[in-house]
This record gives structure tokens, sequence and C-alpha cells, in this order.
């Protein structure tokens, strides 16, 4: 099927550009950070250019390894980069491994990973690390220095087994800020020992976009320039007719020029939203204007848009939806009586990534969905 709603694609439509120039950045030793909202295609960018890049590569998501509210799980996060990166660069210099099973813990899947150390390769200093880290782990002890030493693998397997270039993909990066709690110092020390580091190539991703600005462009920030900071747009016009139509004429089904316009209009060029009308266009086989309609109700959008918004306070989403009534853009005088609340509120849904802040001052939510949803399918938004 051409249309694919939810899992990222390795082989995202209308993203050569962006491919093209993350691929080169890997292949060159570019530090990156990958910006964008959700749903936007971030993640599908980064899976392609991996692979396009043909270099051994890890790609983590940060958020697996959250906990509550700003709980983050480090010693779980640290048994899961030592894994992958280990198998990877094993793998990539052709020593074969029985791959863990994903249903069982990081910390799990490393106690059986140093048995296959052990037989294939001995390396005194991996087989030391992991240790200790299970050992403290499973103690429940602070893993703070370990983490600093856990840094320093991707180089060290690089030298070792003569990897002249690996990648290091950490997706919703900003996350990590969370494990500041137990680790405070855990941007300045991923700095200086990235910095260093001739063999491996750093990518980071997020869409808690102002989170991520706030850690890569804060001049009192350990990461305050070290990365080229590359932001993921949605699809411009073009593209996305261009999408929808070769999508429909795969699938047979006969969409006049006038309806795809209208799909384009309604979801703009966001690959989620695009593929989701595609699908229910193609299934549904109902009129394109009573899909837009029905859109803002259907299962899907509310099973993803909750699932964020559930994580605003009260005062960020009533401000959101007083912005989405709006149609999508206002200023802070238009959004509440109480300048201080509406301020807060701005602050965190710029922080989550769901507005930004133009140069007249004037706040656009950028998922036009969120704007349909919010305002229960009032297609005049």
């Amino acid at each position: 099927m051409w249309f694919m709603y939810g899992p990222p694609t390795p082989n995202p439509f209308g993203r050569d550009q962006e491919i093209a120039i993350l691929t080169r950045f890997m292949r060159d030793g570019q530090p990156v950070s990958l910006i964008g909202p959700r749903r936007i295609g971030k993640t599908s960018v980064l899976l392609a250019s991996l692979n396009r890049s043909s270099l051994p590569h890890v790609m983590i998501s940060v958020e697996e390894f959250v906990r509550g509210e700003k709980g983050f799980n480090l010693a779980e996060f640290i048994s899961a980069y030592i894994n992958n990166v280990t198998v990877t660069a094993y793998s990539y210099a052709g020593y074969k491994f029985q791959f863990m099973e994903k249903t069982k813990s990081y910390l799990k899947q490393i106690r059986e990973l140093i048995g296959a150390v052990k037989i294939t390769l001995n390396i005194p200093e991996l087989i030391a690390l992991i240790d200790l880290v299970l050992d403290k782990a499973e103690r429940g002890k602070n893993l703070s220095e370990e983490f600093s030493r856990v840094l320093d693998l991707p180089q060290m397997l690089a030298e070792k087994l003569g990897i002249q270039r690996m990648v290091i993909a950490l997706d919703e990066f900003q996350y990590l800020k969370f494990a500041k709690q137990t680790t405070p110092e855990i941007f300045h020390v991923m700095r200086s020992k990235w910095q260093f580091q001739r063999n491996v190539t750093y990518v980071i991703s997020g869409s808690s976009t102002g989170m991520l600005r706030e850690i890569i462009n804060t001049r009192t920030q350990p990461f305050y320039q070290y990365f080229y900071l590359m932001r993921v747009n949605p699809m411009d016009a073009d593209k996305s007719k261009e999408f929808l139509k070769r999508g429909f004429e795969a699938e047979r089904v006969n969409v006049t020029d006038k309806e795809v316009e209208e799909i384009v209009s309604y979801v703009h060029g966001f690959p989620a939203w695009l593929n989701l009308v595609g699908i229910k266009v193609v299934v549904e086989r109902r009129p394109i204007s009573v899909i837009l309609s029905d859109l803002p109700h259907d299962d899907n959008v509310i099973n993803a848009l909750e699932a964020d918004l559930r994580k605003l306070s009260s005062s960020a989403r009533s401000v959101l939806t007083r912005l989405a009534n709006l149609g999508g853009e206002g200023s802070p005088k238009d959004l509440g009586d109480n300048t201080w609340v509406v301020n807060r509120a701005l602050s965190q849904l710029m922080r989550y990534g769901y507005v930004e802040k133009e140069e007249r001052g004037i706040y656009t939510i950028l998922d036009p969905m969120i704007v349909h949803y919010l305002n229960k399918g009032n297609r005049s938004s």
C-alpha cells in the first residue's frame, strides 16, 4: 500500500534534499541537530539518511527511558547504549551475534552480551565496564561515573575494530534533560567526550523544539554552537500534491485535482496526516469533503493528539485552544486577560513544540490538525 500511517519509513517521499545533506554530514563527521514538530517526518529522514550513509550506526529513542513526570531511567539508557553500540560495531567488523530478545530489559540483554563479547573478542576495558554497570545498576547505585566511561565506547570500539566512521543517533534527545536529576552535569560530560571523538558522528533530533533549542542555542549550555541545526519542515504544496496523486493512482482511486488541493489545504505538508487521509480515501471510498470534516473526530487523530496534549498544563491547553479558535495564530492579548498566565502557557507550548513565535509577536500553531481538532472540525479554521 502506498499510504502508511504511524511508523516511520526508511524511504520518505519528497525528502531527497534533506537526506542527501544529512548523509553527507554523517560521512564527514559533522554533528547535527535535526529539529521539527511531531509527525513532520524527522525520524523517517533520519532513518533514510542512516541507511543511505552505509555506515555502521546506532539509533536510540531517548523518550523510551522517560518514567513519569520528568523521571528518567539512566541505568536502562546506559544498558541500551552499551548493547547497541557494541553489537553494531562487532557486527560491522564481521563478528556474529545472536541478537537478544527485545522483550527483555536492556540490563538483561547486556548480561547476555558480555558472554558473547568474551567469546568473540576479549576487550578487557569493555568487559570490566559491562560488569561494573550490571553490578551497580542491580544494586540501585548511581551510575554517573560509569556514564562518562560509556560515552568513550563508540570511539574505543572504532579504533580497536578498524571502523573509520560510525554514527550515533539519539532521537528525542531533549528528554536527557530529565536525567540531570541524578547526573547534573550530563550535557557537560557528553560535550567533553564527543568533541574529541574523531571516528564518530553524533546526530540528535527532537520534536519538543523549544526544549531542544534551549539545550543547543543557549550560551550558558555546553552544547552551544556545537551542532549544525537542521530543520525538517512540512513538504511544500507541490510535493504534497504529487505524493497524493501518485498514491491514489497506485491504489486506483479516482481523485480530482481540486480534491487533492482540498486535502493539502486542510493538513498542509505533514506526512502523517497526508498518509492518514490517503488511507481513509482508499479504504472508505467516501467523498473527500466528508472525510476531512470527520477527520478531527477520527480515533487515530484523537489517540495521537490526546497522548501529547495530556502532557500540557490546564492553562497551556486552554491557551492552545483559544489560539486554535483564532485560526491557529494570534497575539498574547487575544489569548486571555491574565498576561502572566498567558505568557507562562505560551512558554510551555513553545518548549513542547506546539507553537512558534513570529517576528511580529504573533504565535502560530505548527500542526494544522491540532487547530482542526481543538476547533471540533470547524472547516473555516
